[in-house]
């Protein structure tokens, strides 16, 4: 008797973590917690219909039964369709680059739907892609070359690989902050400021990942500004007067 006790309540263990894993996957994924593109969610719902499956060996329903093996088919088809489509795709080692920066921690099926909404190309020195006090009509991402940020016709910084142009400004349409002019030939991924921000009100969890990594460029940009002003040399002014 004591067996048969300790097994029904294993099973019924065992079926309560199946409807905790349904529910907490699907409070997650309303709440924004977890996204429904990758492999963590049919993998869950998978799991929570094994469990609830075998809860039912205790009490059998057949149409419960049904559910749960359908539920257990159609997850397993998405992760299987999930696997062949990114199997499937190709990157160039600038897209890699671009991923790594402004992308990191969005799929690979959904940086491409980015991507393909973007434009590859190559800028030559003296080409300006901002100008201060004017639209920002690109956003700029900067796979190699070099760049100056000038500000009321000085020179305050340099940007590199890896650097995003814009990220300021082309959300609201506001003027640009500072002109950004080549200095070394560029590679450099263009998208329309326009275009980008009707993207990215369609697809949220591209938009999200895209701000905060661009929040991050934007810190980094800042740090490295105000490392560079404060390695200036102090006017000649006060080089005169000390004297």
């Amino acid at each position: 008797m004591s067996d048969l006790v300790t097994n029904a309540d294993l099973v019924n263990a065992i079926g309560i973590l199946g409807v905790s894993l349904y529910l907490g996957s699907y409070a997650a994924l309303q709440t924004g917690f977890l996204r429904g593109q990758g492999y963590l969610y049919p993998a869950i719902n998978m799991a929570a219909a094994s469990c609830v499956l075998i809860s039912l060996m205790q009490h059998f329903n057949l149409s419960s039964a049904i559910i749960q093996i359908s539920w257990i088919t159609i997850s397993l088809v998405g992760i299987v369709r999930l696997y062949v489509v990114q199997s499937r795709l190709s990157f160039s080692d600038n897209e890699l680059l671009f991923i790594g920066d402004v992308l990191a921690g969005l799929p690979r099926q959904r940086a491409r739907t980015l991507l393909d909404t973007g434009l590859w190309m190559t800028a030559k020195p003296g080409t300006v892609l901002t100008r201060q006090g004017q639209p920002v009509d690109d956003l700029c991402y900067l796979a190699s070359g070099e760049a100056q940020v000038i500000v009321d016709g000085k020179a305050i910084a340099t940007t590199t690989t890896g650097a995003v142009i814009g990220e300021v400004t082309y959300r609201t349409g506001a003027p640009a902050t500072a002109t950004v002019q080549v200095t070394e030939p560029m590679q450099l991924l263009r998208f329309n400021a326009d275009k980008l921000r009707a993207f990215v009100e369609k697809n949220e969890d591209i938009g999200a990942i895209l701000e905060q990594n661009m929040a991050n460029h934007l810190r980094s940009k800042l740090v490295s500004m105000s490392e560079t002003a404060s390695r200036k040399p102090a006017p000649a002014a006060r080089k005169t007067a000390a004297a």
